[in-house]
């Protein structure tokens, strides 16, 4: 059994460097998710009161276009402007843009959790030599293992509790951005990309055929 005790014990303390490591870049990690949350933040707010002056007129897509939008909205914005005759574009900017989000949420659920695991790895590591300086009567080395753990806790939780709380607020701002855009593009496709300019090349039937036949998900299949 000792050397199977002794073999667990060096596995063990081999992960030990690779854990400290570890809660440092993801505390990193939390403070750079801090930073861009602040920045999405004031994006958000300003979104919000665009959105309000824009509901309180006609909703068509060149007075979208003249808001000075920002994040995601700035982004389906060009996306308008760049592919006026071609809505499937649209569409598949769109697409890519729920990835995105969805891509983000889940980093940051991964984070919350792998934050305090690595806290708890950390913790247990140093605490067998503590317990065997305690035993041998060396405060000392008890003192600088528990150092080591306990720090390695906090910034553990820290991180995944960071994580948590913002990726819980993220996910809210982004479903709601999703459901603004897909109402929108409702409203104005495929009859009308360009306040009722005709498609070039394209018949409104042609397009509304090929759009359906491809299984366009953002579009009423009743609107005509």
């Amino acid at each position: 059994m000792q050397p199977i005790h002794d073999l667990l014990y060096l596995l063990s303390n081999a992960f030990l460097l690779p854990t400290l490591l570890g809660t440092l870049a993801a505390f990193a990690y939390g403070t750079y998710v801090v930073g861009r949350f602040l920045s999405d933040w004031t994006d958000h707010r300003h979104n919000r009161r665009l959105l309000t002056a824009f509901y309180s007129d006609s909703p068509t897509q060149s007075r979208f276009e003249s808001f000075a939008w920002r994040g995601d909205y700035a982004r389906f914005r060009r996306s308008l402007q760049q592919h006026r005759a071609f809505p499937a574009m649209v569409e598949k900017e769109v697409a890519d843009l729920e990835h995105e989000m969805a891509a983000r949420v889940d980093s940051l659920g991964i984070m919350s959790k792998v934050g305090p695991m690595l806290g708890l790895i950390g913790t247990l590591i140093p605490l067998q030599p503590a317990l065997a300086g305690l035993a041998r009567g060396d405060v000392q080395a008890m003192g600088a293992n528990l150092q080591i753990g306990f720090t390695t806790t906090v910034l553990g939780l820290l991180a995944g509790g960071t994580c948590y709380a913002i990726g819980t607020v993220v996910r809210n701002w982004q479903q709601q951005t999703v459901t603004n855009i897909h109402f929108l593009l409702g409203l104005w496709m495929p009859e009308s990309f360009n306040d009722n300019e005709p498609l070039p090349e394209i018949s409104p039937e042609i397009a509304r055929n090929g759009m359906e036949s491809a299984g366009a998900p953002l579009r009423p299949k009743n609107q005509r």
